[in-house]
């Protein structure tokens, strides 16, 4: 199998923000557990991303995250709403600073859900959020969704398909003999 545009991800972030971050999401989580703590939009097969990091940006999932434990999920739409909205977030957030200062708001997660900017500043799981409700498979609004609601609502719900859970290996061609391997 291959990585498709519109594809979404989430990655543990083992980093030294992203343990603080599962900690908080565990406190706010229904299951109490959270076991990624970032997440992105892929935009090819080749994994080109856009997510939020120090800045809104483009990188690679395979250069960035190979390694470390990832889940890759697939929306059930249409191509052109995916297409659209890409543009859309491109042209509103591309290159924008990553607002830190809104990530305190979420240790008191109500909070982070009413104090937003009109969406003007968004977090990696907001700018997730906010492209899957643009598509048309999330009718809650983004501000304040933390990476294991979304990782939650992707095992959940039939809109989704979960196209891969593991250790992301490093490069595109890599993965494809990987799912072939696991699809025998």
């Amino acid at each position: 199998m291959k990585l498709q545009k519109g594809d979404v991800f989430a990655s543990s972030n083992p980093q030294g923000i992203g343990r603080p971050i599962r900690w908080i999401e565990r406190f706010w989580a229904k299951d109490r557990a959270a076991q990624y703590g970032h997440t992105g939009i892929i935009q090819d097969e080749a994994g080109t991303t856009l997510e939020a990091l120090m800045t809104i940006t483009e990188g690679n999932l395979f250069e960035q995250y190979h390694g470390q434990r990832v889940i890759i999920a697939r929306p059930k739409t249409m191509a052109v709403r995916v297409e659209r909205s890409l543009i859309s977030l491109k042209a509103v957030h591309l290159g924008q600073i990553y607002p830190a200062w809104r990530l305190p708001l979420f240790i008191l997660q109500p909070l982070a859900r009413r104090v937003s900017w009109r969406g003007k500043y968004v977090v990696c799981s907001e700018l997730v959020a906010k492209y899957l409700r643009q598509i048309g498979v999330r009718p809650y609004p983004y501000q304040g969704t933390n990476p294991d609601e979304l990782v939650d609502e992707w095992r959940r719900w039939r809109d989704f398909e979960i196209i891969f859970e593991g250790v992301l290996p490093a490069t595109a061609a890599d993965f494809g003999k990987l799912r072939q391997t696991h699809a025998k």
